[in-house]
């Protein structure tokens, strides 16, 4: 599969992924949904976690401390996604539908 597709495969679970996102930011505060692209547990999706903001900004990752600080978590998400070598992608969305 292509780069550009692997990448943008995570909008497949934007209904898992919005709802935990609401959830987390109503129980903590803003964050990320952090998504696992190296692991893929047989017969299961990637592993994913919440970050707080806090936890985002003990990483490295100064576009995703940015991305964090600036979305808003009433009606946007980030998700980042830890992928092979090291590499990392950060995504600001707003899920048209899920949205309350």
């Amino acid at each position: 599969m292509p780069t550009e597709k692997r990448d943008t495969a995570w909008r497949s679970n934007l209904a898992v992924f919005w709802p935990a996102a609401q959830a987390q930011y109503r129980r903590e505060v803003r964050g990320a949904i952090v998504v696992d692209t190296t692991i893929r547990p047989t017969g299961a999706g990637n592993p994913f976690t919440y970050l707080a903001h806090a936890e985002v900004n003990k990483t490295h990752d100064h576009e995703a401390q940015r991305i964090v600080r600036e979305y808003d978590p009433e009606t946007e998400m980030v998700i980042v996604l830890f992928k092979r070598k090291g590499r990392v992608s950060v995504y600001r969305c707003r899920p048209v539908g899920y949205v309350h």
